[in-house]
């Protein structure tokens, strides 16, 4: 069987690679930290017959290899720090058969390569009580921006502050401060934090 994993972490993918030889020691790995490198895998037609992918990467969060996972009827492990009921419900229209948090603890992981690499499905824990809960809270949902709110936060999210940002984008600090303004309205974000939070976590 022929499985390819992608996480930024080279530690992390060494930890999944072991327990993935622990249940099929005649295993073939592909290793990937990129998404990008991971769908050339895929557009070169080499050989995988199921995936074990994070979410946060240092690119973003981009469900592109699951969509592409999907169109070639490849099964899906997330492994990720990430679990909250927009995210569950992307993974279920995708058809992701086992969603495991990276909090969920060595157990979890084992018990979601086992049921992944037999053709099973499992969601930890974690994962089941988020599904099942009734509490409101604000999901990390995609972000609405226009090319001008992301060329901002580009720069931000590189260190610099409102004033060198306007000065490295060659517009006005009112500019700027009305990106920012507008970005948080759109998209419902409390504080500037929430806005780079999300903006972190899903923009290439």
């Amino acid at each position: 069987m022929k499985i390819l994993i992608l996480d930024d972490h080279e530690a992390i993918r060494f930890v999944v690679k072991q327990y993935v030889l622990d249940v099929l020691p005649n295993a073939e790995i592909f290793e990937y930290a990129t998404i990008p490198e991971a769908l050339e895998h895929f557009s070169q037609r080499l050989p995988v017959d199921c995936v074990i992918s994070d979410l946060e990467l240092t690119e973003g969060c981009n469900p592109s290899l699951m969509e592409t996972a999907r169109t070639n009827a490849k099964p899906v492990l997330i492994f990720s720090s990430h679990v909250n009921k927009m995210l569950i419900e992307l993974f279920e229209r995708y058809e992701v058969p086992c969603y495991v948090s990276k909090t969920s603890g060595i157990e979890a992981l084992k018990r979601g390569i086992q049921a992944l690499l037999h053709g099973e499905s499992y969601f930890c824990p974690l994962v089941i009580q988020t599904k099942l809960s009734t509490s409101t809270y604000k999901e990390t949902a995609p972000l609405k921006l226009t090319k001008g709110q992301i060329k901002v936060l580009n720069v931000i999210k590189q260190g610099h502050n409102r004033k060198s940002a306007a000065e490295i984008l060659k517009i006005s600090a009112t500019t700027v401060d009305n990106h920012i303004a507008k970005a948080r309205d759109i998209n419902e974000c409390d504080s500037q934090e929430e806005l780079m939070r999300r903006f972190r976590f899903w923009e290439n």
